[in-house]
């Protein structure tokens, strides 16, 4: 039992730090009580530094408990395409640009200006990240005019979001996980900020950002930074720069706009999964749950979760980190030289022709079923 509580606990924290966690097929979840599911067998091997149920992990378990998830989703309203391999799962992905430091204060829904398609092989343990750009011009389902697709969470939360994607691209994602900025600040900030390699055109643009625009969901409580060094090099960013990283476009001698931003965004991700995954400790994925509770909106139940705990903690992942290897594949739609930019009514949106979106459609799942 204390053996499942564990995993449990370290599930639920990799899943809210970046969402790098399996769910299992519609057909296989099961809605299971915390107290059915910690009756189960336990697991007999599990390796790592310290996995010693203190009163403070006992108690984040116990939040787990009482965690509420979003039961708004119709999974019968996602239209999910029921022909794709039920072993690839997937997890949408979405940052909502807002300043505010709880969800619930934020002024109704956001644009979902972040969108990536987490995509894991249940039979290989494969893990890839697909940046679908928000500018892109989609149809919304419901809506009689095309628009952007960072509209669709604004316009109907993680049920459109992710009804619109899977409409426009043949795709069958069924859960999804929000954050916002101030969110992924403090996750950040709770594993004490992250190493990442940039040019000084980056750094440059980090350091004026932050001095030119203060953000008032600062981490830092009024203390005082320590600018980057405007160099090109590996430097150490705290939560807010790292997300100031992330959210880099064009200017500030950072090039080529929305592309190479996504592109960070991936790098970001990868960057934090290597670096939980070099320490880990119960207390330290504790401490994460803690910080990371009221950033994040999702539909991801415990009981799915919970499902999840063998296939990711006894997978080689932690092995595959220590070593340095390679731990996310990533691709970006749309794919270079298959779409332009088209002016409507006055706003630039990437348009795809009928024959390019058939070309990033198929892709796309080239690229996750290698197929």
């Amino acid at each position: 039992m204390k053996m499942m509580k564990k995993v449990l606990s370290c599930l639920m924290a990799m899943i809210m730090l970046c969402s790098f966690v399996p769910v299992m097929a519609e057909e296989e979840e099961e809605e299971l009580s915390f107290d059915d599911l910690l009756e189960e067998e336990e697991a007999e091997e599990f390796d790592s530094a310290d996995w010693t149920i203190t009163d403070e992990v006992q108690g984040t378990i116990e939040d787990l408990e009482s965690w509420e998830v979003d039961t708004s989703v119709n999974p019968d309203d996602l239209e999910i395409n029921s022909e794709l391999p039920d072993h690839i799962v997937y997890i949408l992905l979405i940052g909502i640009d807002t300043r505010s430091k709880t969800l619930d204060a934020d002024a109704g829904l956001q644009h979902n200006d972040v969108n990536m398609i987490l995509s894991i092989n249940t039979e290989t343990g494969s893990i890839k990240l697909t940046s679908i750009l928000r500018d892109m011009y989609v149809s919304i389902p419901g809506y009689n005019n095309k628009s952007r697709i960072n509209n669709a969470y604004a316009r109907g939360g993680g049920q459109l979001a992710m009804r619109t994607i899977n409409h426009n691209f043949d795709m069958n994602i069924q859960y999804y996980v929000t954050i916002n900025f101030f969110g992924l600040a403090s996750i950040i900030e709770s594993i004490g900020g992250i190493d990442i390699e940039m040019t000084k055109g980056e750094a440059y643009a980090i350091n004026h950002y932050i001095k030119e625009h203060p953000p008032v969901y600062d981490t830092k409580d009024g203390s005082e930074r320590v600018p980057l060094e405007v160099v090109a090099g590996t430097q150490h960013l705290d939560g807010i720069q790292a997300v100031m990283y992330a959210r880099l476009r064009t200017g500030m001698k950072t090039g080529n706009g929305d592309f190479n931003r996504t592109a960070r965004q991936r790098k970001l991700l990868e960057l934090l999964l290597a670096k939980i995954m070099q320490d880990m400790s119960l207390n330290k994925l504790s401490d994460l749950i803690t910080t990371t509770l009221p950033y994040v909106t999702t539909n991801v139940n415990g009981g799915t979760i919970f499902n999840l705990a063998y296939s990711v903690l006894t997978s080689d992942i932690i092995a595959r980190a220590q070593s340095g290897e390679e731990l996310i594949q990533q691709h970006r739609v749309p794919m270079d030289k298959t779409y332009k930019y088209l002016d409507v009514d006055g706003s630039s949106v990437i348009n795809l022709s009928s024959e390019n979106w058939k070309t990033n459609i198929n892709a796309l799942h080239a690229f996750i079923y290698e197929q």
